[in-house]
């Protein structure tokens, strides 16, 4: 026999139950993301490179979903709860895109944010490659195996700047001149994100500050791009266990 006992605002004793039982598992999840986050913000931030550097991937905090990390290399770098990079076969690098504001009828400010654009996809390839992360990294869509696990890194650049001689000459030393760029990425599995970041450069080597003025505006760039694809590697082979914490 089914019994119901009706409370007076009409809401049966069987649906009470139900709703406590949500909001039990409510807590229960909120819970296991709040021990989570506990546990990697108890985790050292420091790690050993292969090449002996000490890396910093900075403070942990648990953030919309995920971590976020203050990383002293990038402006934002947040990780999904329970992503680490492992467990994919295929790393799929888009061709950048750009939002970029820049002289685009100056044909060379144009080639140079061309050749940026490409340059970034080729260094990160070769780079994200050589900490074997992933079994391939790949890109063209076209070269992804049918049945492949595959992550997808989308990269726009967001700010732009060629640079100039004449300006690093006198300031150089100060920034004035130098080349800007500035990219936000993320990582996504069938368009969730899982992994995001915003980094930005602008003549970052000692070569850049100090004798700049007779340097190729886009051999500093590129000279930022690797800077900027060193610290993401970085940051991905640490939290995919690559290298070990200090």
């Amino acid at each position: 026999m089914h019994i119901k006992l009706h409370l007076s605002n009409g809401v049966s004793f069987l649906s009470l139950v139900a709703l406590a039982a949500l909001a039990l598992g409510g807590c229960a999840t909120t819970a296991e993301k709040s021990r989570d986050a506990k546990a990697v913000q108890g985790t050292s931030s420091k790690a050993r490179a292969e090449d002996g550097r000490i890396l910093d991937i900075g403070r942990a905090s648990a953030s919309s979903g995920g971590i976020n990390y203050k990383n002293p290399h990038m402006e934002k770098c947040w990780v999904a709860d329970g992503f680490d990079f492992n467990g994919y076969d295929t790393l799929y690098i888009a061709p950048t895109l750009s939002t970029a504001k820049f002289d685009a009828g100056n044909q060379e400010e144009f080639s140079v944010h061309e050749r940026a654009k490409q340059s970034l996809v080729n260094e990160l390839a070769s780079m994200i490659g050589s900490r074997k992360i992933f079994n391939n990294v790949v890109t063209r869509e076209t070269d992804i195996k049918p049945g492949m696990k595959t992550l997808k890194l989308e990269n726009t650049i967001t700010e732009f700047t060629k640079g100039g001689g004449a300006a690093r000459y006198f300031v150089g030393l100060y920034g004035g001149g130098q080349p800007v760029l500035r990219v936000e990425g993320r990582i996504n599995e069938s368009e969730k994100p899982l992994f995001t970041f915003v980094a930005r450069r602008s003549g970052v080597s000692a070569g850049a500050r100090m004798t700049g003025a007779f340097m190729k505006d886009e051999d500093i760039q590129i000279q930022d791009i690797r800077s900027l694809v060193l610290d993401l590697s970085d940051f991905m082979s640490v939290i995919a266990g690559k290298f070990p914490r200090k």
